[in-house]
This record gives C-alpha cells, structure tokens and sequence, in this order.
C-alpha cells in the first residue's frame, strides 16, 4: 500500500504541521498495491467499490509547486502520479471545466468561451450571470456527473462548471453552485463529509470540487508574486488538513485523488499591447475583446476584406488571426457557428489585442496577467496530480495531454463507460495506471 503509506506520512509528519510520531497503518486497511482495492464492509463481506475526488485548483500552472513551498503535492506526486497537462482552446475557465466534465472541446460541448452570444437563441452567456449559466439550453454532451449516474452510481459537485444547469434534464445526487463565500477549508469540509459517512452506501462514488485559486490572485499580481506564493502555499496547507481528515474515510484505501486545473496564466507588459481599431475603424459590429478576440463586420459581405487588413498587420500586431472556417486543425475550433464570430484573432501570448475605440482602451497596468491563449504555449500548461489504487506509484508521465481526458480518466476508474460521443485519447492517459 505504497501511495497510500506515503500519503499518511506526510500529512501526519510533514513539516508544515505540528510534530507527531510516524503513525502504524490502520489493521482494519486492506492491501490495495495490486489494484483496484476493496472495503470491508460491517457484515465482513467486501466491497469492490472505487471511488474518485478530483479538485480543480483554477489557474494553477505547471511551475507553480516548483517555485513555492507545497510539501502536500509533493508527496502526493512521490506516492502518486504527476503529469504536466494542457488545456483546450481556448484556454479559459469556464470552455476548459466543462471539457473536463464531458470529454469534448469546446467546439463541440457549446461553452466556446467565457462569454459568447448564441444567434439562433439571440442569448448572451455568460459566467456572471446565473439565469444563463443555469440554462441547459447552452450546454452540449453529457458531464461526467450524468454519466456516473445514467449507470448507476452517485456522484457530488461542488461548484463545478456547468452544475447549474439541469443538462439533458438530470443533475446528480448532490449538485451544489459556485459559493465565493466559502473558503477553501469550508470547501474541504464539505467533501469530508461526504466521503466520511459511516454508511458506506451513502458515500458517492465521484465527488467534483473547485476553487477559483490561484487564478485570482495571479491575474492581479501575476504567478511570480509574494501574493501567489502565499496563496498556493495556503492551498497546499488546506490539502494537507483534507488528506489527513480523508483517512477517517471507512472508504479511504479505495479513493483514487485527482488535483488539477484548467489553464495556466501568463504575465503581461503594457508595452505589449496592440489596438486593431485604427485598421478598420467603426467596421465591426459585434466584438469579444478577450482571449481569442472574436470580430463580427457591421456588413458580412466585407469580412473576407476586414480579414485581410488584418492578416497583412500580424507581424505588427502580435497576433494570428482566422476566419472562422479556417481555424488550425489543432485548436478544434470555429465549427459553431453560431456562437463564434467570423472573425478570429489570438494575440500572441503575453501580448494583448483589442478592438477598442480609445487608442489606449484595454491596456495592461502593470503585473497583470491572463490566460486565453495557445494552448499548446507552456504558459498556458498546467498540474494533474493523482494517487490511489488505481495510479502508478511514483510516476512522472511521458506526455503533456489535455484536461478533457479527465472524462475518460474518471471513467475507467470507477468501471463505466464514457460518455458517447467524447474526444477523448486513451493512449495518452493510459499510461498512469497501474497494470492489473
């Protein structure tokens, strides 16, 4: 019981917490080394149950646990697995978790950004306002949360993206929306509970919680300042009181724990900052002046023309841009028309492009920073940490995939067959399980 010994022992002697003797492994913990684990429930018979808890630690970047003191994730990646991951395009929040709850890019699930006006429904989404974000009308495939339950098992959620909205017409056992009020610990607490229940049947096999830390703090200070080291050091701190509090689990040998995020963040420049305006002035009837800056021409006819102003300025500009049909395979982007604009542009990461009237409308102040951008730039990369019966012990992964495999990963774990159709990749993921 590799991962699980390892675990113990740091959260009962790592050194952020108070000095305590090495504890001896509980007798009534079976040995899970070889697989997938079982439980022992009252009546002596055993449970072949698996369980997954994954938290998205928004915006936590790849690098971030090597520049700041986080002893809890280390030891879980020691214990566990640990893999540099990368989002979907765009990189942003709100496309990216629900990708990773249904397997799908953005372009296919519906979400294609943050914020994004729907022309069939003539709706805005967008993530601060509640009517939209719990309108299953925006909202393609089938969540993980819907899977698990569609066959049979139980799932929690806990502010995650797209829980609002009763998709396909069903929500999960426990589906709880985003709170700002609620810290960090307060969250923990409530996954404690859950996963601790001294009735095993009530415990859920799958439980999905958020917290919208580090990406705050990043985007005001950036991902290099004394305000995120204490923000991710904090995190970690509350990751050490969760571990230690999951061993009252009676289902604690037999949980798989995911940590992970949805994007990376990059620090921006003022000096870096170009205004498209001035190319094609009062063209534009419609625009989304973030990551990517989408363009809608007041007259459609002049959009191949609006196109090339603007393809004949990237060098200038810092940017690439597309129309629409024409998005690079790569990015599996553009084909939903009706929520994407025709026009596409990406500024090159660390820059910042708009379309803005005043001549220096949108610049960065200083140490700000972002995401939304190429996905495949490291900047943008971010943390998947697992450990459990499931995992490997002590595996740093051979490739870089996207989150949306989360999908598939929860899946095989918990026995159930992913949500049909997905864009999942087995083979990119295969490789942090242990081999029966």
């Amino acid at each position: 019981m590799l991962w699980v010994l390892g675990v113990v022992w740091f959260v009962a002697c790592g050194p952020q917490l108070s000095p305590e003797p090495k504890p001896e492994p509980k007798p009534d913990k079976p040995n899970t080394e070889q697989g997938g684990g079982s439980t022992d429930t009252e009546d002596g018979e055993e449970s072949s149950e698996s369980y997954v808890v994954i938290l998205s630690m928004d915006a936590f970047r790849y690098d971030l646990a090597e520049m700041y003191d986080t002893p809890t994730l280390d030891s879980i990646a020691r214990v566990g697995v640990y893999s540099e991951i990368m989002p979907c395009f765009p990189s942003n929040t709100f496309p990216n978790h629900y990708s990773m709850a249904t397997g799908l890019y953005p372009d296919h699930h519906g979400i294609v950004n943050n914020t994004f006006f729907d022309e069939t429904t003539y709706k805005t989404y967008s993530i601060s306002d509640k009517e939209a974000t719990s309108n299953a009308n925006f909202y393609k495939g089938e969540p993980i949360w819907n899977t698990v339950e569609r066959q049979g098992l139980t799932a929690h959620v806990y502010g995650w993206v797209g829980i609002d909205a009763a998709v396909n017409g069903c929500k999960p056992t426990v589906a709880m929306s985003y709170d700002y009020r609620l810290s960090q610990r307060q969250l923990a607490d409530k996954v404690i509970g859950a996963m601790c229940r001294e009735d095993v049947e009530e415990i859920p096999n799958l439980v999905m919680w958020y917290f919208d830390e580090p990406d705050a703090v990043e985007h005001d200070y950036s991902p290099t300042s004394e305000q995120t080291r204490r923000v991710v050091e904090e995190i970690d701190d509350v990751l050490a009181y969760f571990m230690r509090q999951m061993r009252n689990s009676p289902v604690y040998d037999d949980i798989n724990f995911i940590f992970t995020s949805d994007h990376g963040m990059v620090e921006l420049d003022p000096d870096k900052y170009f205004n498209v305006y001035s190319l094609i002035p009062d063209r534009i009837q419609y625009y989304y002046n973030s990551n990517p800056v989408t363009l809608k021409p007041r007259n459609l006819a002049e959009t191949q023309e609006i196109y090339e102003i603007l393809k004949a300025h990237e060098s200038e500009g810092h940017y690439r841009v597309w129309l629409r049909e024409d998005m690079p395979e790569e990015l599996h982007y553009g084909t939903y028309k009706t929520r994407i604009y025709p026009i596409v542009l990406l500024a090159d990461t660390g820059w910042k492009v708009v379309y803005n009237k005043n001549a220096n409308g949108g610049r960065p102040t200083e140490h700000y920073s972002n995401h939304g951008y190429n996905p495949y730039d490291r900047e943008m990369h971010m943390v998947f940490y697992g450990c459990g019966p499931a995992f490997k012990s002590g595996y740093t992964h051979d490739r870089v995939f996207q989150n949306l495999n989360d999908h598939l990963i929860i899946s095989h774990i918990l026995g159930i067959e992913p949500a049909n159709p997905n864009d999942c990749t087995w083979e990119d993921v295969e490789g942090l399980f242990r081999v029966e």
